[in-house]
């Protein structure tokens, strides 16, 4: 009885712990205003992979670049009147966190690089569209501020993933 106990409350336990990736974040995407989804499902993402890095990341500036993503995207979560983890990861993107989680060392450094690169590169598109056309306007100003951030943020990943 007691064992039966023990291994009910881990399985609750690993399902909690996975629950902002999973069923919580897709109920409560379901609130989110559709034309703002995107980017805070891209943003979901971007920290999701940066917590990764900043845990199993090898190199300093790809730790440090995780860190300042992580800090950012909870600014434009904020802004876009949400918070970090509540429009949950985009369903084409879950195979690429488990790829992420597997990985270590040079390997994960480099897949991390990559993968923000083409991350920021589908974020800097869906913050034009929402700087055009976007009917909130603190979360039109986070995307028209948040492009040259973006393309920044290219910059940097591109100098790291030299030195990787």
């Amino acid at each position: 009885m007691l064992r039966r106990h023990l291994i009910t409350s881990i399985a609750s336990a690993a399902v909690i712990t996975l629950l902002p990736l999973g069923a919580t974040a897709f109920a409560q995407s379901a609130t989110i205003e559709a034309a703002k989804l995107p980017a805070l499902q891209g943003g979901d993402f971007s920290t999701a992979t940066s917590q990764l890095a900043e845990r199993k990341g090898s190199n300093a500036a790809v730790k440090a670049f995780a860190k300042l993503e992580i800090t950012e995207q909870a600014a434009v979560a904020k802004a876009f009147g949400s918070r970090p983890g509540a429009a949950g990861i985009p369903a084409d993107k879950v195979a690429m966190l488990e790829k992420l989680k597997a990985a270590d060392g040079a390997a994960f450094d480099m897949m991390y690089v990559d993968g923000q690169i083409a991350e920021h590169r589908e974020l800097k598109a869906i913050h034009e569209r929402y700087a055009r056309s976007g009917q909130d306007p603190m979360a039109k100003g986070a995307s028209i501020v948040g492009i040259t951030g973006i393309e920044s943020h290219l910059f940097l990943l591109q100098n790291i993933k030299r030195q990787l």
